[in-house]
């Protein structure tokens, strides 16, 4: 093999990340988290209010309090059971502690005004999402090779350049050219890809081909080992102010200042023998991103008697400033070419903006006296709304992120969260709890059904919408998110100036994972330059396996709070 095809595009690539789909909803996915009763209550809070996790659903529950400040605090205990059903079952627990939400809400009454009977400050913080978790692929004999996909990364960059006949190209328009992704430049310098010259009408074109394809072509099989640690959290930490007008109408505005910062630490294992002994390829990667914001909600609250209320509430994008930190490294062993090397890893940074989908909330509860209440809830999540933008630092008036903004129309789906809670006083001072919510999948049923369908190219140069959908530049493999459901449970127990809750929740989160994207292969050239391409095996294609991940997480709160 030569060495010498891309002595300075590796250092030409260090800038380039690529956003994609399933990370725009990583970045927009919320959790039902907040106070242990919230929490027992599966969040079913929008008409309820009276609690300080009123401030991140319906601000306006806020203004419940009257005349009674309170100050609350909440820590966490998570416990998560990852399976993944590839050729083999593999299961992998994880547990994480953490304070998930502190409250703190003034109460002014304002005897001198005519309607306003008060009006409420509160701050608080809360964890919005929160997962630690780690889990493991094993795929025996998959549909295609990992080394094939960094091939057609390859020739991807090739042809998004125009330079696909000439993998030696530095410039373009006398700049300095990105194109190539780190993944693809590891794999060239590292051996898991090589160059190859065909001849088509053309003439004679290179492109690249992973090495292990020519065993797969004979029908040799490979193996395939992917590990995954993965840590999600978005923290908000919001100023609520909120008023009650006549005991009829509250309202309620939140200023939410969030905080996301994700890890994801992954390994992908390539053995091209069955005995483990030799010829493989062994990829590490780790992502890192890192982002503040500011959004807004809004929120209504309406009693239109003493044992019924309404509520509504808007919640705007969090208009995030991102930051990818990113690294990766390879080494490759094939016992027949006796070479075994290894590319040491360096990191870099990306900036970008990301602004996270629009929310709707609509919700109606029954107060039962002194025995108890019922309260439902309906939130809606507009994941096509959701947008990237480039920073501002380096906003030249161009848009690069046209194709994968088009994509969340194409792509994703109005969320649907259906919430229901209950509560039962036993006496006077102690409460049983218990409720049920279902979120739908944020992505397209068509998606859902057909995810590793090779989705063709937009025309005759580049445009593979599934470098879109799941691509980014060092980290292959993703999940795409299906339904999720929730059932929870609690009891509460009350003094007059204190209060101590317990809630446990069980969440299922149902996901398709795959270790790196269906992605079709160079085919033909013309003569006038028009890219054939093809999902045929034969000629490097790449179809993806997608298994199943499920992701079971059990946390326990308990909060104890104070009232004055």
């Amino acid at each position: 093999m030569k060495r010498y095809i891309l002595p300075l595009i590796a250092f030409l690539a260090l800038p380039l990340n690529a956003q994609n789909v399933v990370d725009a909803v990583r970045f927009g996915s919320n959790d039902i988290t907040g106070t242990a009763r919230y929490r027992s209550m599966a969040g079913a809070f929008g008409a309820l209010g009276g609690d300080p996790s009123a401030m991140t659903d319906n601000p306006a529950g806020m203004g419940i309090f009257r005349g009674t400040s309170q100050i609350s605090i909440t820590p966490n205990l998570s416990f998560a059971h990852s399976t993944v059903d590839g050729s083999v079952k593999t299961k992998i627990k994880k547990s994480d502690a953490a304070v998930s939400n502190l409250g703190y809400v003034i109460s002014f009454k304002t005897e001198s005004a005519e309607h306003l009977v008060n009006f409420n400050v509160g701050v608080g913080f809360n964890h919005s999402a929160s997962l630690e978790r780690r889990y493991r692929m094993v795929m025996d004999q998959p549909l295609s090779s990992f080394g094939a996909y960094l091939a057609n990364r390859a020739n991807n960059a090739l042809m998004a350049t125009g330079q696909y006949s000439n993998p030696y190209y530095i410039e373009t328009n006398g700049k300095k050219d990105p194109m190539f992704p780190l993944s693809a430049i590891y794999g060239f310098h590292r051996y898991a890809i090589d160059q190859v010259q065909t001849t088509d009408a053309g003439g004679n074109t290179t492109f690249y081909d992973g090495v292990e394809s020519y065993d797969q072509r004979e029908g040799l099989p490979s193996y395939q080992r992917l590990l995954v640690n993965e840590h999600n959290r978005n923290d908000e930490y919001n100023i609520n102010f909120s008023a009650n007008w006549d005991d009829f109408i509250y309202g309620g505005l939140s200023i939410s200042i969030a905080d996301f910062n994700s890890t994801i630490n992954s390994e992908m294992n390539e053995d091209y023998q069955s005995d483990y002994k030799g010829n493989y390829t062994q990829y590490f990667n780790d992502l890192e991103t890192k982002g503040s914001g500011v959004g807004i909600k809004a929120g209504i609250l309406i009693k239109p008697s003493d044992h019924w209320r309404l509520g509504a509430a808007v919640h705007t994008p969090t208009w995030y400033h991102m930051k990818d930190i990113y690294a990766a490294k390879m080494v490759t062993d094939d016992t027949r070419c006796d070479y075994k090397d290894h590319f040491e890893d360096e990191t870099y940074e990306f900036r970008y903006r990301y602004y996270s989908p629009w929310e709707y909330q609509l919700s109606t509860a029954w107060v039962l006296g002194n025995k108890g209440l019922l309260s439902l809830e309906y939130d809606l999540k507009d994941f096509t709304s959701q947008k990237y933008k480039v920073d501002e630092d380096d906003d030249d008036g161009t848009d690069p992120y046209a194709d994968v903004n088009s994509c969340f129309d194409d792509f994703c789906a109005l969320q649907h969260t259906f919430k229901a809670g209950a509560e039962l006083r036993v006496t006077d001072h102690f409460s049983l709890r218990c409720g049920y919510a279902y979120k739908t999948s944020p992505y397209q049923k068509d998606l859902l059904d057909h995810p590793g369908k090779s989705r063709g190219w937009s025309n005759g140069y580049f445009g593979d919408d599934n470098t879109l959908l799941y691509d980014s530049s060092n980290k292959p493999n993703y999940t795409i998110l299906d339904d999720q459901q929730y059932i929870t449970a609690g009891m509460g127990w009350h003094g007059d100036s204190w209060f101590v809750d317990l809630s446990f929740m069980h969440h299922t989160q149902n996901e398709l994972l795959a270790a790196y994207p269906t992605t079709d292969a160079l085919y033909n050239i013309d003569e006038n330059g028009i890219v054939t391409m093809t999902n045929d095996p034969n000629y490097g294609a790449v179809s993806a396996d997608h298994v199943k991940l499920t992701t079971r997480k059990l946390n326990w709160d308990l909060t104890v709070g104070f009232r004055f």
